[in-house]
């Protein structure tokens, strides 16, 4: 079994797979009482599914960019989890492709080639990165990162398609701000999913495929067999 856990925007997402298929989701919003509530969210999931950290062999995690403290408070937790429980073997996920991942399957809908991920940043602008559509199906990714992590103002989104030589007709933007792309960039196709930020579903969902197809992690550029944090930028300091 596969347990991911996404917490690098305000909501503590929890998913629990056996290969590709999902068994239970849930998504908490949070606001500044997230080490407070994040073990015990995770000890009554488990309880909830009938199931133990025994049980468990992958820990999947989104570790960012985002919340600063999101993202502290599940690598201190997952970091943990795996120190106490030696046979889960831990999947750091760049929650950008986790973001990807959860809009997959509306863009091979739309017979679309890339897709722009977006996170708040909480500042005034966005992080994004740009993924391509893998078709080849046997033991390969189905995305794969073509740009780095950026940072961007939403106004400068057209910008971003100028430096990366896309069209309108072959992207999906999807995440933080869509509803202002829309408006930024005319007849941009954008994700009519329900969850527009990272969720533990993708996360899990692209960790199940490189399990499944016994994809080297070390072949990739988003994924890793460690917990570390993913940041954009260094943190800002108070110095009230």
């Amino acid at each position: 079994m596969i347990i991911s856990i996404e917490t690098s925007t305000s909501n503590l997402s929890i998913t629990l797979l056996n290969k590709e298929s999902v068994l239970n989701h849930i998504s908490i919003p949070f606001k500044d009482e997230l080490s407070e509530i994040i073990v015990p969210t995770i000890k009554m999931f488990l309880k909830d599914n009938l199931i133990s950290f025994s049980d468990i062999s992958f820990l999947a995690v989104g570790c960012g960019p985002g919340s600063f403290t999101g993202i502290r408070a599940i690598i201190s937790t997952a970091l943990g989890i795996t120190i106490s429980n030696i046979h889960i073997k831990s999947i750091g996920i760049n929650s950008l492709a986790g973001l990807a991942m959860s809009a997959l399957h509306e863009v091979k809908i739309l017979k679309l080639k890339y897709i722009i991920s977006s996170i708040n940043s909480k500042k005034d602008d966005i992080f994004v990165q740009l993924f391509k559509i893998n078709n080849i199906k046997k033991k390969s990714l189905p995305i794969v990162a073509i740009s780095d992590i950026d940072t961007i103002k939403i106004e400068k989104l057209y910008n971003f398609f100028v430096i990366n030589n896309l069209t309108l007709k072959e992207v999906l933007f999807v995440g933080h701000q869509f509803n202002i792309a829309k408006k930024v960039i005319e007849n941009l196709n954008v994700s009519k999913n329900s969850i527009q930020h990272p969720d533990s579903l993708g996360v899990g969902k692209l960790a199940s495929c490189i399990i499944t197809s016994k994809i080297s992690i070390n072949k990739t550029i988003f994924t890793f067999d460690k917990f570390k944090p993913i940041y954009a930028r260094s943190a800002q300091i108070n110095l009230k």
